[in-house]
């Protein structure tokens, strides 16, 4: 069956999400100095602690959401009405189940363990409201997801990014009440978020309800759910790795280096998730199509949108990281006025590693279309374990902190190659096009625009001239090479139909 790729609505999305995140990271800036204002610096700390906790209860919702896309994108692509009525029922049926279960633990650990924390005794009634009201959100967060990643399976992603628009304003405009109220401003600014929450979960399940499949009730098919949870929990392992070797190279910066070094890393780590956030807009557009065109069987317009999202990933990743990493102490002095010792080079390593490691991104995503990911989640679980080991037995020989980064994008590298093995594997990709399309192609540009900037970086010495100079490059330049190099006559097309003309009918 011929999936049709709908350029237009690649564009269309990608550029949505980009307006949205510009919106509510500027909204954002505003609304934590208005916050700090508002509350005070105790009840803003709290604030904070009550949303950490909150949120330790929620780390299972982005895996359940990214399985129940799964699922809802491949049926989507089969046009199998039916089935995708009875994957929402289910998937609906889950999360009542897991809504339910987290309310038990969180109640429980809220009477065992909420009096005990570091809270003032005056406090402690307004952390308990406060920690009712975020689990009582929390809980009708985790019954939407099904409506929301039917959403995503769907691509409204420009009607999803409005309501999430809307939010970040009404949460600021909650925050100029509180000048004007007597009551206590912590229980308070609780509840008018909660009650712009739940403006926001009503407004995506009206939006949702425009399909036929969420018509239908909780169903429980123990074939379905079976196959969720064995999604779900492979998908848990990887991020719960990942999170123990993120967390873990901290733990053991700071035992080895000390706090400066320390500093200097979570510098780094900042900006490399701003850089990374930048380009997972394009990626969420692209997915559910990756999805949709295995469902359909259409593994040719598949293996075309995988190898074009990965060399247009790539070209954005390496556009953003060139300015970044060819004038990092100068963006890091403007930044942050007296940067830690180290976090230039940490962020430059960063940005490599970044590079590495989502190279394969797209492929990744295509064996979770297939549902075949049980060994491929074990090699990422088991590189991630790995390498927590091998830096601390680095750190232990009296190697670097530097070693860490290296020992990441090695891992990375590995990583890489998994996907592009079960890739092969799960939906007949080639890899001999991959290495003759896309990684000769990318091997060729990168070393040529490597060395135009570290041309400009040698012959320009001072710090704002080779800034612009970099920026110049980096804009006019790049794309240019990127477009004669990277990108074959048929991918030219697609960039400009996905990109171009949106841009001039915008």
């Amino acid at each position: 069956m011929a999936f049709q790729v709908n350029t237009k609505k690649i564009a269309k999305n990608t550029i949505t999400l980009y307006i949205r995140q510009i919106i509510t990271m500027f909204i954002s800036f505003f609304t934590v100095r208005v916050t700090l204002t508002q509350l005070g610096v105790e009840d803003y700390g709290l604030n904070n602690l009550v949303g950490s906790i909150v949120s330790m209860f929620s780390f299972i919702n982005g895996s359940m959401g990214t399985a129940v896309q799964r699922f809802y994108s491949y049926e989507i692509g089969k046009n199998n009405q039916q089935a995708l009525r009875k994957i929402f029922g289910t998937g609906l049926y889950l999360h009542l189940l897991v809504a339910l279960v987290t309310l038990i633990i969180s109640e429980v650990f809220a009477f065992f363990f909420l009096e005990r924390m570091n809270i003032p005794s005056q406090r402690l009634f307004a952390a308990q409201i406060v920690f009712q009201i975020s689990i009582f959100t929390l809980i009708l967060g985790i019954i939407t997801v099904p409506y929301s990643a039917l959403l995503r399976s769907r691509e409204l992603f420009s009607k999803t990014a409005l309501i999430e628009v809307v939010q970040a304003f009404l949460r600021l405009a909650n925050l100029s009440l509180l000048v004007f109220l007597n009551f206590d401003k912590l229980i308070v600014l609780s509840i008018l978020n909660l009650m712009v929450s739940a403006g926001g979960i009503f407004a995506f399940i009206l939006l949702a309800r425009k399909f036929e499949e969420t018509h239908t009730y909780p169903i429980y098919d123990k074939t379905i759910i079976r196959q969720m949870l064995k999604f779900v929990s492979l998908l848990l392992l990887t991020v719960l790795s990942s999170l123990l070797n993120t967390q873990g190279i901290v733990m053991l910066i700071n035992i080895f280096f000390g706090l400066t070094v320390n500093a200097a890393y979570a510098i780094a780590v900042q900006v490399q998730n701003a850089v990374n956030t930048f380009v997972t807009n394009f990626k969420s557009s692209m997915v559910p199509q990756i999805m949709a065109s295995y469902g359909a069987g259409d593994f040719k317009s598949m293996h075309t949108m995988i190898n074009i999202g990965t060399k247009i990933t790539f070209v954005m990743l390496l556009m953003v990281t060139y300015p970044l990493m060819f004038s990092a102490q100068w963006i890091l002095t403007i930044w942050l006025k007296n940067p830690p010792e180290y976090s230039a080079m940490l962020v430059v390593l960063t940005l490599v590693s970044i590079n590495i490691s989502s190279f394969t991104y797209f492929h990744g995503q295509g064996i979770h279309a297939s549902g075949s990911i049980t060994k491929q989640q074990i090699w990422l679980s088991s590189s991630y374990l790995g390498a927590i080991v091998l830096t601390f037995i680095l750190f232990k020989s009296g190697m670097s902190f530097y070693s860490a980064i290296f020992v990441n994008m090695g891992i990375g590298i590995l990583q890489n190659a998994v996907n592009l093995y079960y890739a092969a594997k799960c939906f007949h990709y080639s890899l001999k096009i991959f290495m003759s399309t896309i990684l000769f192609r990318i091997c060729i540009f990168t070393v040529i625009t490597l060395c135009i900037f570290l041309i400009e970086h040698r012959l320009v010495i001072q710090d704002v001239s080779r800034f612009v100079v970099v920026l110049s490059t980096d804009i006019i330049i790049v794309p240019m090479l990127s477009f004669a190099i990277v990108f074959n006559t048929q991918e030219r097309s697609f960039v400009q139909a996905s990109l171009l003309n949106k841009l001039a009918k915008m």
